[in-house]
């Protein structure tokens, strides 16, 4: 069964991330579409994590289908790297650097936010 909620949800979130690719703009100084994918997926996990911490008797299944599922689906590490080393391929230094600050900076943020988020709102 973990298999598969791993599997369904890995989907969703890979499906999600192409759709954040498409609507999002793709010539910005920072790739946006996948900032924001890191984002929601530190958020959502975070809030995941907090919650069936928080609450018991709750359906494992559920949190492994949203966190090693949509979240890994959704949020990833090889595409940041990918752009990270066209960055420094292209010799673009400063870039690179305001990259991955930011992106440790977001997705530090979402996981603050998700902890915030679960403990005054679910309590």
């Amino acid at each position: 069964m973990n298999f598969l909620a791993v599997f369904i949800g890995g989907g969703f979130g890979a499906l999600i991330r192409y759709i954040l690719y498409l609507i999002m703009p793709g010539y910005t100084y920072l790739p946006l579409a996948t900032l924001f994918a890191n984002f929601f997926g530190c958020f959502i996990a975070t809030i995941v994590f907090v919650y069936f911490t928080m609450k018991s008797g709750l359906n494992p299944n559920f949190k492994i289908f949203l966190i090693t599922g949509f979240c890994g689906g959704l949020s990833t590490l090889s595409a940041l790297s990918l752009e990270l080393l066209k960055f420094l391929h292209s010799e673009e230094y400063m870039r690179a650097a305001i990259y991955t600050l930011s992106t440790v900076m977001v997705c530090t943020f979402a996981v603050l936010l998700g902890v915030f988020t679960v403990k005054n709102n679910f309590n």
